[in-house]
């Protein structure tokens, strides 16, 4: 039986928006500032990034239990990470074409079995960003050419689950897709039991321009 969703507030929403204006664009993130008034009184400014893709991943488990990892650096964090296969789709495709291409060129497999696994907001105060993560199984290597991008340099391992999960829980494993994938399958095998609301499934395999979320969607009032 699926379980009712918690309490929402009558009014939820306590801004009046005053003013937006675009700050930043690229291909990859848009950057806005509005000017808000909350209902309690108080004026101020909120910066709000968006994401002009959509982040995708996949927990792709082999035969022996082992996950699927691709190591790379993350300039941001100035740190070598390793992390499910991930990448970033376009408005017009769907989740699901965008990481079987990923996890084709990054580690050059393909699988038998894919299901939706989790949906989350990765960073909700300051961003827009949507996350669908996948679970592939009955992998198997890829019969096409798949070419990684020319600024990316991967290596690619496996590691059992139980020790990735270990590794989520020593802070080793910081990514927050592969976090999210480990500690949601390993939910399933401790019996956790709720199927996912219809329509957030239908969205995997949908392209983000067939639904955008409202916050998404704001973008193409500035």
């Amino acid at each position: 039986m699926p379980l009712a969703p918690l309490p929402i507030p009558d009014r939820p929403d306590p801004y009046d928006v005053l003013s937006r204006k675009p700050l930043y664009d690229s291909d990859w993130i848009r950057l806005r500032e509005d000017h808000f008034r909350h209902r309690r009184g108080r004026e101020g400014r909120y910066a709000v990034c968006g994401f002009r893709r959509t982040a995708c991943g996949v927990l792709a488990l082999d035969a022996e239990d082992r996950v699927v990892l691709v190591g790379q650096w993350r300039y941001p964090l100035e740190r070598y990470t390793w992390e499910i296969p991930e990448g970033g789709g376009e408005a017009t495709e769907s989740p699901f074409e965008t990481i079987r291409r990923e996890l084709a060129e990054e580690t050059g497999l393909e699988a038998q079995t894919w299901e939706p696994l989790a949906f989350f907001h990765p960073s909700n105060a300051s961003t827009d960003e949507e996350a669908f993560l996948f679970l592939a199984t009955g992998l198997f290597a890829s019969t096409g050419s798949h070419a990684s991008e020319d600024d990316e340099e991967l290596l690619v391992r496996r590691e059992l689950f139980g020790e990735c999960l270990a590794r989520v829980l020593s802070g080793e494993f910081s990514d927050g897709p592969t976090a999210m994938a480990l500690l949601s399958l390993q939910a399933r095998r401790s019996g956790v039991v709720a199927a996912m609301d219809a329509q957030l499934a239908e969205r995997f395999f949908l392209a983000p321009a067939q639904h955008p979320g409202p916050g998404r969607a704001r973008w193409a009032s500035l």
